[in-house]
């Protein structure tokens, strides 16, 4: 930028004045963004005039994932929307949930954010999020979306988020493994996937003792949670059913079925099925995506070492686990009729046209229609979805889940009787339903 001349202003030199509200500025406003350098009376402001919407998106894309995003969505928009630009600030998960909240609660923080979709409950009772229903286009958007995939976005009746992505775990099998045991085809309920464990020794790769990891196993084993309108858990997690089938769970973890290199991550579960060590590990689309990008992991080596098939379950129990994320507006958002717009372009065909290609199933029908979500890969992914389950949509979802988890670990390791175990669960989880 051209450096400002000796111009005065009421008799004072330019670049005296400049320096003192520099001066000033870097006291009264720190972070305010603007990059300045002072040396003795030589003053440099570092400016970027921005006439259009900057609109920040906080995610937490893979690396794949974020290449795309940043190198062909994003660019796509922009082209589109020339008046808005969109800046892109990646995150690590285990990280994201807390920053969030302490960015928002202080009156910073994004625009718009790639969420978790079992998150959206807590953040809308905290007043983080904008209800977006008040946009006359919702009703439009939606129509073009799975329903599946709506429901994701809702909390007490009302929309906070637009799916943007819905992802469910499959049964990757080794065909090693599935040979040696003399079989043509894997196995379709849970009860016949313990059986043939139990017979032949090989491993299963539950990959720990937590929501998303054991959840699949449990309710595949005929496990409940709670009831259907996620306001009551006696009587459904401590049911027989799921007495069951965490009985089930407990003896495949004593007979090392399930290791406990395998629970605690210190089996490498992806390579350990190609290596044929584990007969089976669930995982999401991302697998293949991801691996067949990695040198030496053709997609056709993949195809020949392993097996893909929808998550087993038995008959009246679901599937495996429904994922994903939902693009949410921040209260505090100072562009929102920009930010809605990116959010609603991103909920359509093109946009997730392109985020498919790092394996996100899309939410959108017509997306979802497209011949990549026939492929071998990306089949059993798709016919898993009607069968697979949410995670309660309920406010104090963390809390359920941390006591989830210690409970679970406490019980598969024999040091609470299970059904005490469960008895306790419940009747905890009830409190939290009710708050």
């Amino acid at each position: 930028m051209e450096k400002p001349t000796g111009v005065t202003f009421r008799g004072l030199g330019f670049r005296w004045l400049a320096a003192l509200w520099l001066t000033l500025a870097a006291v009264l406003l720190p972070g305010c963004g603007a990059e300045s350098i002072i040396d003795g009376d030589e003053v440099e402001r570092v400016m970027q005039p921005e006439a259009r919407n900057v609109i920040t998106v906080w995610h937490t894309y893979s690396e794949v994932e974020m290449k795309i995003f940043e190198e062909e969505v994003i660019p796509a928009f922009e082209a589109k929307y020339p008046d808005i630009r969109i800046v892109s600030v990646k995150h690590l998960y285990e990280y994201f949930k807390g920053s969030l909240i302490a960015e928002t609660t202080s009156g910073a923080g994004p625009d718009v954010v790639r969420m978790d979709i079992a998150w959206l409950p807590e953040f809308a009772r905290l007043g983080l999020i904008d209800p977006i229903e008040a946009y006359p286009e919702l009703p439009r958007v939606t129509e073009l979306l799975l329903k599946s995939a709506l429901e994701s976005g809702k909390y007490e009746g009302r929309y906070y988020g637009l799916p943007l992505n819905i992802n469910t775990k499959a049964a990757i099998y080794s065909r090693e493994l599935l040979r040696k045991a003399g079989l043509q085809k894997p196995p379709e309920t849970m009860d016949e996937l313990v059986a043939l464990s139990e017979r032949t020794g090989y491993q299963l790769g539950v990959n720990g003792i937590n929501t998303w990891a054991v959840l699949p196993y449990f309710i595949g084993l005929g496990g409940q949670l709670t009831n259907k309108d996620y306001t009551r858990a006696s009587g459904y997690l401590d049911s027989p059913a799921s007495v069951r089938a965490v009985d089930t769970l407990k003896r495949l973890v004593g007979s090392n079925l399930v290791s406990a290199d395998v629970l605690s991550g210190k089996t490498e579960r992806w390579q350990a099925v190609l290596n044929g060590e584990l007969l089976m590990m669930d995982e999401g689309p991302w697998y293949y995506t991801i691996l067949s990008n990695v040198e030496g992991y053709d997609i056709e080596k993949l195809q020949r070492d392993t097996l893909l098939a929808p998550f087993p379950h038995n008959p009246g129990a679901k599937g495996s686990i429904i994922g994903g994320e939902n693009l949410v507006l921040m209260k505090n958002s100072r562009h929102k009729p920009a930010a809605w717009t990116f959010m609603r372009w991103m909920a359509g065909a093109e946009a997730q046209r392109l985020m498919f290609k790092a394996g996100l199933l899309p939410t959108n029908a017509e997306a979802s229609e497209s011949e990549e979500t026939y492929s071998p890969t990306i089949r059993p992914y798709v016919e898993s979805l009607d069968a697979s389950f949410l995670r309660p949509p309920v406010a104090n979802w963390a809390k359920i889940d941390a006591a989830f988890n210690e409970m679970f670990e406490r019980m598969l390791r024999g040091r609470v009787p299970v059904e005490l175990g469960l008895e306790q669960l419940a009747k905890q989880i009830d409190a939290w339903l009710q708050e």
